[in-house]
């Protein structure tokens, strides 16, 4: 007999839905105190771009946040699968943490098996001291002059700005540079796709 699903009469199987041109991503969910919630689903084609949102606490950064070399708005961005990086320039970074982040998949893919990335020191966050060659804030640039940041607590700030601190410093690694300093050039790489982040 064939295994074909015309020929399976009393399989439920058949009715999944599956595809390998498509990714299943979650929007959205609800849970009410009645016990019953929701959750809204929508298939992606991969290669399609994907959502990132990013959450952070930056010490001494006037010019804000780079993504591949481009000025980042908002905390919500699209980018396509591959590889990226975050730069910015830190003033007065001294001997202390200045940097809490993490990145999440926006709407989250349920098929992503890391779907979440913080700051640690994994070797992606990496930092001169030097002013660097023009092109720094490109992905591919070679970056074997910078230096892995360390892991370093971030002070309390005792801005309006605390609230994010704080929402960061339960979960995130801070980091800083390996010995003080007046100034430093920061760069983040990573890889993001329908995976997730690697």
């Amino acid at each position: 007999m064939s295994d074909s699903d015309d020929f399976r009469l009393n399989a439920l199987a058949r009715y999944r839905k599956t595809s390998s041109q498509l990714a299943l991503e979650v929007h959205s969910h609800c849970e009410v105190p009645a016990g019953c919630g929701g959750v809204v689903l929508r298939w992606r084609r991969p290669g399609a771009s994907i959502g990132l949102s990013l959450s952070s606490y930056l010490k001494g950064v006037p010019d804000g946040l780079f993504l591949d070399g481009n000025p980042l708005m908002e905390q919500r961005v699209n980018v396509t699968p591959g590889a990226h990086v975050l730069s910015f320039e830190v003033n007065h970074p001294g001997d202390k943490g200045f940097v809490l982040m993490q990145a999440r998949l926006n709407p989250e893919i349920a098929s992503a098996l890391h779907p979440e990335l913080a700051s640690a020191p994994d070797g992606r966050w990496k930092a001169t001291t030097r002013p660097p060659p023009e092109g720094w804030r490109l992905p591919d640039f070679a970056d074997a002059g910078f230096a892995p940041l360390v892991q370093r607590p971030v002070p309390e700030p005792k801005t309006n700005e605390r609230w994010r601190w704080q929402m960061l410093t339960d979960d995130v690694t801070g980091l800083g540079l390996a010995s003080s300093a007046t100034k430093a050039w920061v760069r983040w790489t990573f890889h993001v796709d329908y995976e997730g982040f690697k």
